[in-house]
């Protein structure tokens, strides 16, 4: 791989002075709206990731390409869509492992040069040692992760030891929300969502069977604290990593990228957890990217490359499609024209950026669970086309909650079709074999 050319704005290039290290932080099934620096909808306290949102670059319209857990971290380690990077479920055939011969992440970096370390949850099958990593510990118990993870800080000396790393820690929390106690209830403090009262008329049939249905307001006022104590559990582990990264003489070299796998209802529109849906409760996700931290002790090639950078917030549409791309632009490598998604760096420099168009998203199954979904969003409208069941079309600029399906709204037919269109292409340019699929009812029979 050749080399980019020098960033603009007299940033300095960094084939000349070294490669940065790459930090790659994930939570699992953390919300958009659960940062207290940005958008806050939970009361949270999340002091790590607002210095993060601090001195970095928040994407507020990021989206992950599945709602779920493993095909959402196959797109984030393959740069693909999860069925070509043939995960596109989480339980049942089609969960993993990743094929043996598909490249990931890892793999690209260590072509480049740099040590591969992955430390937590892996859910994609097979060992991650098999898919580019040097280094790896799959566990979800996320102390004994970011212990690990800082270890390699402090094992390293950033004096003599040259070679740049890329490493992932990945976290399982908020994701135990799922243990929350049954039947508890508390008085509702927290604004009501919008689309709560959400009857769903109108829209698919497998939404109906989403948990949650039938809740009571002050059950998932529970609920919500109970998620939001995930999240400030998931923080906390996360201000400990970015110390030891400083104290280990690492910050002044580190671009630190900061996202989840996927978000969760949480109660909106009367449904708790994730599933057979393309709501933005599930589908948006946190993005926050930094550039190392100009003037922290450590080893900096460039001192000067990020001055002028400012921290701030981007509304363009991005994917997690875009995270392999940032990275290899990260380290001076060139784009690979086979992936679909582009580099953000050019955001953080001050350079020309433009996001997508849209944003595809994908839903197979979960086991014998078969309602297979595609997604297209636009900045300001939604489709979702449930294979055999109906379609979605949301007006987000006048019905940003969601509620009103215009799908058989004439009025709009002409919205409807430019959006079908989108996913016939995806379908078309992705080999996604979506229109040959058929959906099952709960207990696995062909739906009629």
């Amino acid at each position: 791989m050749s080399p980019v050319p020098p960033p603009a704005d007299g940033l300095c290039p960094r084939s000349q002075v070294g490669r940065p290290n790459i930090l790659l932080i994930l939570t699992d099934q953390q919300r958009f709206d659960t940062i207290s620096a940005r958008v806050n909808s939970f009361e949270v306290n999340t002091p790590g990731i607002d210095s993060l949102v601090g001195r970095g670059v928040s994407f507020d319209r990021a989206f992950c390409t599945s709602p779920i857990c493993g095909p959402a971290r196959a797109s984030i380690m393959t740069g693909l869509y999860p069925t070509q990077a043939s995960v596109d479920a989480n339980l049942g055939p089609n969960c993993g492992p990743l094929r043996g011969s598909i490249v990931t992440v890892g793999h690209r970096m260590q072509a480049l040069g740099y040590e591969t370390v992955y430390h937590g949850k892996w859910h994609l099958g097979g060992d991650p040692a098999r898919y580019g990593f040097e280094k790896a510990l799959e566990t979800g118990h996320d102390p004994t992760a970011v212990h690990a993870a800082c270890r390699l800080y402090r094992e390293r000396d950033w004096v003599s030891t040259k070679r740049p790393f890329f490493q992932v820690v990945s976290l399982l929390n908020p994701h135990d929300v799922y243990f929350l106690e049954p039947g508890i209830e508390r008085p509702v403090e927290l604004p009501p969502w919008a689309n709560r009262d959400d009857d769903l008329t109108g829209k698919p049939w497998p939404q109906s069977l989403m948990p949650g249905r039938g809740w009571s307001a002050e059950r998932f006022e529970y609920y919500r604290r109970f998620y939001a104590g995930k999240v400030e559990k998931a923080d906390r582990l996360i201000v400990e990593l970015l110390d030891e990264l400083t104290c280990g003489g690492y910050a002044s070299n580190t671009f630190v990228i900061f996202s989840s796998d996927h978000g969760d209802m949480a109660g909106e529109h009367g449904m708790a957890f994730k599933g057979p849906v393309m709501y933005d409760g599930v589908m948006r996700v946190p993005l926050v990217v930094c550039p190392p931290r100009h003037g922290v002790l450590g080893s900096s090639p460039c001192p000067e490359a990020w001055r002028g950078f400012t921290p701030g917030r981007r509304g363009e549409l991005v994917s997690h499609l875009d995270l392999i791309p940032t990275i290899l632009d990260m380290a001076g490598a060139a784009a690979d024209p086979a992936l679909p998604g582009r580099s953000l760096l050019p955001a953080l420099q001050g350079r020309p950026f433009t996001g997508h168009d849209a944003v595809l998203g994908e839903w197979r199954e979960a086991g014998p669970h078969r309602t297979p979904i595609r997604m297209a969003r636009e900045q300001w409208w939604k489709y979702t086309h449930y294979i055999g069941v109906g379609e979605e079309l949301y007006d987000l600029e006048r019905d940003p909650a969601e509620v009103a399906n215009l799908a058989a709204d004439p009025a709009h037919a002409a919205e409807l079709d430019r959006l079908r269109g989108r996913v016939k292409e995806h379908c078309r340019t992705t080999d996604d074999p979506f229109f040959t699929m058929t959906p099952t009812d709960r207990p696995a029979s062909p739906h009629p």
